[in-house]
């Protein structure tokens, strides 16, 4: 582990937006566009004079690059595609919400296509993105943490384009790739455009109602860039769109989005009430019978427990008042992107999520890593490419990873590792989707280090007190979180924890999930039914086999043969 860190630290030349990486066979130059190999390693003096010379030649090449990049007869589309993390699916309007305004996020759905039960592949950031990016599941390389992420050996939708051709901008939050994989995946990008700007916390350290993530307004406003980094992302693709920029391009913003604390720039902090929530859009009461441990867990070690039902209203509002401005947010990168008529016209256009958040129901905050409850898995996503169909709304089940798989299916580009997700491009171009299909998510942990506090990475944060993921810790540790797999259909829901509560609901008669029918004798059928799918899922996915082969025989002698 050391020995790779320190690799990293010998890359990197902050300061310069060239940089010089020494990959492991042979060097390379990377210089935001795809890597120049140079042959064979070579001393240090004459590598900085061809340094010195790709750099001039380059940056004459970088320059030419806006001026027709894209090669003749070339038509693969750009994409664009905003993610903002902890976003939720039932806090939109266009996904039924009674009363937030989202009218840009509606108005994407009306001029292309929504899908209604979008899922992802885990609850927690990392290991979601993870699984996105690969088309696998969490469980096939072990991708369960905040901090294992996908290496350089490992295949991945961002890097076939790139390869291809495409010019991969990002801007915004990891919890992707590892740093070799990164720099081979993604062409350019930049630090520090992520962000929403909110006030300090409510509730002073010690006191209850500290760890509920409750902040107050900001001193800015939403507009202001310089103190909303997702916004200021928007802002430098917009620039870079509009620049004659090299094509095709694809524009990845992963923001902040609704992610906790529960603040917000101070035109969206007051936007709605918690007395909007209470009369409008109830939200779920605590103390649901049958539900896992956790869900009495976090108001436990949270410190939750005397607050009343208005305070949670009020934590709900608050969030509102973030999607709304993820909202505005989309708003204007799609009035921005339209304002261009050359890049409009060939631009696909995508929103989708990480996972969602409690944002109070069952009088719960932020997320658990081994939560399968609707709110945290189904997120939005919605898309409109070029010449597709307008106000195609998708009933049928689809995992997040679909999304990223279809990228490179609209760009023509080979994907050659085994991989389980599935082209959406048959619905963006007006098919209702396959209502048979089960979707799946997955989370838990079992074994020691997979427990965030005892993770070397993550140990220090979570020893900390004033930490807000410290009583997050404390309920791992202490609690568990056993480990858990979802199948879900148009018409039930399986969760299943080989220890702890599991559950099963009937989405036709219970579509918030208030009543766990698991082991109850009507549903036996199906309850078999679905565990006997889970076998056949993790059967058939439990491993993949490498796309490179490796000879059977030893390798040559170390020493010479008498």
């Amino acid at each position: 582990r050391e020995r790779e860190r320190e690799r990293h630290r010998e890359r990197e030349r902050p300061g310069t937006s060239a940089a010089v990486w020494f990959g492991r066979h042979p060097r390379s130059l990377f210089i935001g566009s795809p890597s120049i190999t140079v042959f064979p390693l070579l001393p240090r003096m004459a590598l900085l004079r061809i340094w010195s010379l790709w750099v001039a030649v380059l940056a004459a090449a970088v320059v030419d690059l806006g001026q027709g990049a894209r090669a003749p007869g070339d038509t693969r589309p750009n994409f664009v595609i905003l993610l903002p993390d902890e976003t939720r699916a039932e806090s939109i309007g266009v996904y039924g919400h009674p009363f937030v305004k989202t009218p840009n996020l509606d108005a994407l759905a009306a001029n292309g296509t929504v899908f209604k039960e979008a899922h992802v592949l885990h609850t927690q950031c990392a290991p979601s993105r993870c699984a996105m990016i690969t088309g696998r599941y969490m469980h096939v390389l072990g991708h369960r943490t905040q901090t294992h992420l996908v290496r350089e050996y490992e295949p991945n939708f961002f890097r076939y384009l790139k390869d291809a051709g495409y010019y991969i901008l990002w801007m915004g939050k990891n919890d992707m790739f590892s740093q070799d994989a990164f720099t081979l995946s993604v062409t350019n990008w930049t630090k520090g455009d992520i962000g929403v700007s909110q006030g300090k916390a409510v509730y002073p350290f010690g006191t209850p109602g500290y760890y509920s993530f409750l902040s107050s307004a900001s001193d800015f406003f939403g507009n202001d860039s310089e103190h909303n980094g997702d916004y200021r992302a928007v802002v430098k693709g917009l620039e870079f769109m509009a620049n004659d920029p090299p094509e095709p391009f694809l524009i990845f913003m992963p923001g902040i989005g609704a992610h906790p604390s529960y603040g917000a720039p101070k035109d969206y902090y007051d936007m709605y009430s918690a007395e909007q929530v209470s009369k409008l859009a109830p939200l779920r009461p605590p103390h649901v019978a049958k539900k896992p441990k956790y869900h009495e867990g976090i108001i436990k070690y949270r410190g939750l427990e005397s607050f009343n039902q208005t305070f949670f209203d009020k934590i709900n509002a608050i969030y509102l008042g973030r999607v709304s401005y993820v909202d505005w947010i989309l708003g204007q990168l799609v009035t921005g992107i339209d304002a261009l008529p050359a890049i409009s016209k060939n631009t696909a256009i995508f929103v989708t999520s990480d996972h969602g958040d409690f944002s109070g129901d069952y009088h719960l905050v932020e997320k658990w890593p081994g939560g399968m409850d609707d709110i945290l898995t189904r997120v939005p996503l919605i898309g409109r490419v070029p010449g597709g169909v307008k106000g195609n709304v998708v009933e049928a089940p689809v995992n997040v990873f679909d999304l990223f798989y279809t990228l490179t299916v609209m760009a023509k580009v080979n994907v050659s590792h085994i991989h389980f997700a599935q082209s959406l491009l048959p619905q963006l171009m007006g098919d209702p989707g396959n209502m048979s299909r089960t979707v799946y998510s997955e989370g838990g942990y079992q074994y020691f280090r997979e427990f965030e506090p005892n993770d070397p990475e993550q140990a220090a944060n979570y020893a900390k007190p004033s930490n807000n993921y410290y009583p997050r810790g404390q309920e791992e540790v202490k609690e568990g979180c056993p480990r858990v797999i979802m199948a879900k259909t148009a018409t039930f829901k399986l969760v299943y924890r080989p220890e702890g509560v599991s559950e099963l609901y009937d989405l036709k008669k219970d579509a918030r999930e208030m009543t766990n029918v698991f082991d109850q004798p009507d549903y036996q059928a199906v309850q078999k039914e679905m565990l006997m799918d889970l076998l056949k899922m993790m059967i058939r996915t439990a491993d993949v086999t490498p796309v490179l082969e490796d000879p059977r025989g030893p390798p040559p002698p170390p020493t010479p043969q008498h």
